[in-house]
Order: structure tokens, then sequence, then C-alpha cells
């Protein structure tokens, strides 16, 4: 294994700002301090929404960043060096991670993580496809299973509304619950010519999927008409989609901003006013999901994932980190919703 050098190239914020300001920096390579973690040789980093929104500042109030900073959760390739505890991995393991928000910075050559929040690559999958894989898939599995649990007999059997079942989540949520969960039948909201695309990518699998065309009228009827035991909420719809929900359904919402409490116990520094504002703003209609980096999630995921068993994989865009403009013609697209069929992944090469 060569050695880790004193340097790397990363895509380097001097404050918070939107991506048309994002640039490449020499900065130092991070180095293990704790018994527990790892740290990866970046080959790709997918590119999330919260990517962009942190870097942008957005929850500056309740939490301040230090400068330069470097954006990015998800990364995939090889180890490079480990901690004195770390015992499920080894040198040269080919991985993919979710790091925990301590040690965000994955749009860079090396980054940090702990060896709960890495597993094993899928042997089917590239470098590119598995960097996909940990924030999109471990949100949705997790607010699975947050439904799971509370709603009364499980999933089996159930309706399930996904609004935007091509975003990254999207993706995941309406694959999983027919194919792993045994939902009696997954309703999602697309644009007509995503449709007309997730049907032959979709034909196969488990339980039926209906596909309601957004931008017609009597959406909702029809999905009232369904009736629906869980909404996964990807795209801000829960308050406007209460009607939609049969009594004693659950909504997990990834969409908006949580409940106070749940910020206040993310981020330790929240000022009292933002709790109060919040818990008045989400009181109790609906469950907050905030992902939180999980080792056995990211192994199952990559079981369905592998061979396409149960999940497929969609890359939309690929952009090598040196090549600025395309990174932050890239991230720009994630920013403001225009990214349309699959992913956005970096390429630290």
């Amino acid at each position: 294994m060569p050695l880790t050098p004193e340097t790397m190239r990363a895509l380097v914020l001097s404050a918070y700002s939107k991506p048309s300001t994002y640039h490449i920096r020499t900065v130092p390579t991070p180095k293990i301090k704790e018994p527990d973690e790892v740290l990866i040789r970046v080959y790709a980093a997918g590119v999330n929404r919260i990517d962009i929104d942190f870097a942008n500042g957005i929850v500056k109030v309740a939490s301040e960043a230090t400068f330069p900073y470097i954006p990015g959760f998800d990364a995939a390739r090889e180890i490079a060096a480990i901690g004195s505890a770390v015992t499920s991995l080894k040198v040269r393991d080919a991985v993919l991670t979710r790091v925990p928000d301590r040690y965000r910075g994955t749009f860079a050559k090396y980054c940090i993580s702990t060896s709960s929040a890495t597993a094993l690559k899928p042997a089917s999958v590239s470098f590119s496809d598995a960097a996909t894989i940990p924030l999109a898939g471990l949100t949705t599995l997790q607010s699975i299973w947050r439904a799971e649990s509370e709603i009364a007999g499980g999933l089996t059997g159930k309706i399930v509304l996904v609004p935007g079942g091509l975003s990254g989540v999207g993706s995941f949520a309406v694959q999983l619950l027919r194919n792993e969960f045994s939902v009696s039948k997954v309703i999602t909201t697309l644009s007509p010519g995503k449709i007309t695309i997730v049907k032959n990518l979709w034909a196969k699998g488990g339980s039926e999927i209906v596909y309601l065309d957004y931008t017609k009228k009597g959406v909702n009827a029809a999905i009232r008409e369904e009736g629906v035991d869980f909404m996964f909420d990807t795209r801000v719809n829960a308050m406007a989609s209460l009607r939609l929900i049969r009594s004693n359904g659950v909504i997990v919402t990834v969409s908006k901003l949580p409940a106070g409490d749940v910020i206040k116990l993310r981020l330790h520094s929240s000022p009292w006013i933002l709790v109060v504002a919040l818990n008045l703003i989400n009181y109790v209609k609906y469950n907050y999901l905030w992902m939180k980096p999980d080792r056995e999630g990211l192994e199952e995921l990559a079981s369905w994932v592998d061979g396409g068993k149960k999940v497929k994989l969609v890359v939309r865009r690929k952009s090598r980190l040196e090549d600025l403009e395309a990174v932050i013609d890239g991230c720009e697209e994630v920013f403001k919703g225009n990214s349309g069929l699959g992913k956005f992944v970096i390429e630290i090469i």
C-alpha cells in the first residue's frame, strides 16, 4: 500500500456559499486520531441535496462550521489505514460510507470515517455507483423501519405513497417497499417522461406500482380513492397530503425542517428560540427522520443492490474533481432540483 501523502486535492469553500463559488485546493490529508476511525482513499463521492444545503449555510443558526470547508458525506473506494480498535475492516478493503456529521468532507482524495459507519462495497457494483448508496439508501431504509414499527401490523399488505419516485431516496423507497417489505401497492408521482422510463426500469419486481402524472389534475383524488397507510414524504408534501392518509396511518418526512426537540438532540448548540419555533411549526402530525450513519444498514443495502437483486442504481452524471466547471454545473443542478434521472457523482481520480 503506498504511503499516504501529506496533502490532497479537495473541493473547498472559504465561506458558506452556493456552488458557483466552489474551488479546488490542495489541503492537508486528514489523519486518524481515534481508535475506531478509518482513513478512506476516495474514488467517488455521491452528491446529495443536503451537501449543497449545508455548504450554503442552511443550518448555520444551529451549528457553525469551520473553514476551509469540504462538503460531502458519501464516499466509496478503499481503506488506506485503520485505527487501533478497528476489527471489522482491513487495509485495501473496498468500502462505502456515509461519514458521521463531524467527519464531513468526502469531496476530497481522502476522508475519515468510523468503522461503525463503513461497510464492504457490493462486489458487482462500481465505486461510482456505490457512492450513490449511503445517504439516500440509509435515509430510506431508516424511514421504512420507522413506519414498520409504528403502523399497526407493519407494512406487509399496506398501500404506500412515495412522491417523486425517481429522486435519490424515492427510487430506493419504491424498490425496497415492493421488493423487500411486501407492501401491496406503491403509489408514486412523476412527470410523464419519467413514467415511461421507470416502467421499463422497474418492469420486474414484487408489488404493484401505480404511476401518477403530477402535472395532471385530480392526482389527490386518485390517491384518496386508493387510501394510503404510509406516506414517505420526500417533497414537502406531508401537510398538504394529510387528507389522503387513512386513520392511524403514518407519515415519515425527510424533506422539511425537523421538530425542535429533534434538532436540539442532533445539534446540541441550537438556540432555545429555534427549538420552540420548530415545535410550533411541526407539532405531532408526522415523524421527521434524521438519518444516522449505520454499518449494519449499509450491509443490508449492499446485499439488496448486489447484482440488482432488489434495487437498481441509477447514476445520471459523473464528473472528475479537477473538472471544476462540470462539478459546479452538476452541483447547481442538484441545488436547483433540476438533476433529472439518477444521481450526480464526483470522481476523485
